[in-house]
């Protein structure tokens, strides 16, 4: 998927993608204007199963705005039962790798990512940004189906996200969760949630984050715990049911929005269906 100026009116971004499997991309939406273009990824299928490799490659032009969603949550199903020491087939794991290579200004905002009982998963977020770009992304993670009963008892989750200037590494974290893992419970860990959120904010090389727009941030979105981890990054994170989770994500980007895309928040119609 690629963002790119129109030559013929630069005020407005284009949208053009590709595909290969199962991935698809609604068409371009411009419920703002000519600027951002809106994009929704559709996974047909509905989830990713044990087996299923999925890559998705997004280039944000210099000069382009977009925002990228998804129609609801990223669902990855179990892989079958344990065998009978506990231990499971790697062979079955499940894999996402999501590149972003950020020119203009993105907006990188999935709905929620399930992680079912027996997953066997793993997950890559790459982030290549130049020093002119801006960008807001956030990620959710619930582990079990809770309302259903259903705890994540069995089962490994693997994640990775690194964000990248030119040459030089900003940010890099990585999460490793088994089923029943200790963590969830630690007051080191997740202290007894199944569920947690992570939001960033880069700035453009030229404009910093200034520390007043951190104390706004940490006032005005109290749910979460803002970390400044580079003179462009700002991480946001929180522990919640996935209810409270989603409003403090919102509620986030709605103060994000104007700091770094210099717009409005606008949500997006399908956010309310």
């Amino acid at each position: 998927m690629s963002f790119s100026p129109d030559h013929h009116n630069p005020d407005k971004t284009l949208l053009d993608s590709e595909h290969l499997g199962p991935l698809r991309i609604q068409k371009a939406l411009y419920p703002e204007g000519n600027h951002p273009c809106h994009a929704v990824i559709i996974h047909p299928p509905g989830g990713i199963a044990a087996g299923d490799h999925l890559t998705v490659e997004i280039h944000a032009q210099a000069n382009t705005q977009a925002l990228i969603t998804t129609p609801g949550a990223t669902k990855w199903y179990g892989s079958g039962e344990p065998r009978h020491d506990g231990v499971h087939d790697r062979s079955r794991h499940a894999e996402q790798k999501i590149r972003l290579d950020v020119g203009g200004t993105l907006e990188w905002l999935p709905q929620e990512t399930i992680v079912f009982n027996r997953a066997q998963a793993r997950s890559v977020i790459d982030i290549t940004i130049s020093d002119e770009a801006r960008m807001i992304g956030w990620e959710t993670l619930i582990f079990g189906r809770t309302a259903s009963g259903e705890s994540f008892c069995d089962g490994g989750f693997e994640q990775s996200i690194r964000c990248r200037s030119q040459e030089d590494l900003i940010w890099q974290e990585r999460t490793k969760l088994e089923g029943s893992d200790p963590l969830f419970h630690s007051p080191i860990g997740l202290r007894g949630y199944h569920s947690f959120s992570t939001c960033w904010a880069i700035q453009p090389q030229k404009s910093p984050w200034r520390e007043a727009s951190i104390s706004t941030l940490r006032e005005s979105c109290s749910s979460m715990a803002w970390t400044q981890l580079s003179p462009r990054l700002v991480i946001g994170r929180a522990l919640g049911d996935p209810l409270a989770l989603r409003a403090a994500l919102h509620n986030a980007w709605s103060l994000l929005r104007p700091l770094i895309a210099a717009r409005p928040a606008v949500s997006p119609r399908l956010w309310a269906t």
